[in-house]
């Protein structure tokens, strides 16, 4: 809230005038009364929350385990949720989106049984997703930034095929599951845009390789965040 700002009233101060000696000293003159003080108007105090959606595991996730088709039609809206069918592994299968057409808050989820039975896999990702993960990570963010939240490196594949810049451990990292979690954060790292072919070719050239985001390849292509995920696990 603004502080009240205050307008300082000075008051002026009368000398005495000295007369000539055995002249009576003049009475001094009335000090003016002062001018009252008055507090401006406070500025109208405008709060801002943040609405922005979280890719977490547990009760303060945007998807949670327990969510169904029909929970989430009945909080977000029936027009809101459409079937598509979407590139999964090496192949595509069909998956719920949720608000399809707003790029922002667009999120694809793959399910146990199709279109039903549970979250198996939710993904965001894109230039404009405004999709939060664990530690503030979001589509775009380093590699350093990865780094950071997960407390030291983890790893990942290289960028020969289906699975491209997945990352497949977090090596005991802020960002691995632990014992009694229902899912794990996961992620797909993507090349920069105009990465040279010299920093491209040694992480891309086997389609088996993983590598360390430490490692001495891996720092010189310098990939970034371009999907965040949820990958829950199967209560079966």
């Amino acid at each position: 809230m603004a502080q009240p700002r205050f307008r300082i009233v000075m008051l002026a101060s009368i000398s005495a005038l000295t007369l000539a000696a055995c002249q009576d000293a003049a009475p001094a003159a009335a000090a003016p009364e002062a001018e009252p003080v008055v507090a401006a108007e406070e500025e109208p105090v405008t709060e801002t929350v943040s609405l922005l959606p979280k890719m977490i595991c547990g009760p303060d996730g945007f998807i949670r385990q327990d969510a169904t088709r029909e929970s989430l039609a009945e909080t977000f809206g029936a027009e809101n949720l459409v079937e598509e069918e979407l590139a999964w592994v090496d192949s595509s299968e069909m998956a719920l989106v949720l608000f399809p057409n707003e790029p922002a808050t667009r999120v694809e989820m793959f399910w146990l049984d199709k279109t039903g039975g549970g979250p198996r896999y939710v993904r965001a990702g894109g230039a404009e997703s405004q999709w939060i993960g664990p530690g503030g990570l979001f589509a775009g963010a380093s590699l350093a930034d990865v780094e950071a939240a997960n407390g030291g490196p983890f790893e990942m594949s290289g960028f020969q095929h289906h699975s491209a810049g997945e990352v497949t451990n977090w090596l005991g990292g802020a960002l691995a599951a632990k014992p009694g979690d229902t899912c794990e954060f996961a992620m797909v790292l993507a090349l920069p845009e105009g990465v040279s072919s010299e920093a491209a070719a040694p992480v891309s050239g086997d389609p088996d390789a993983y590598f360390r985001s430490d490692s001495p390849e891996m720092r010189a292509a310098n990939p970034s965040a371009d999907e965040l995920a949820l990958h829950f696990f199967d209560p079966s």
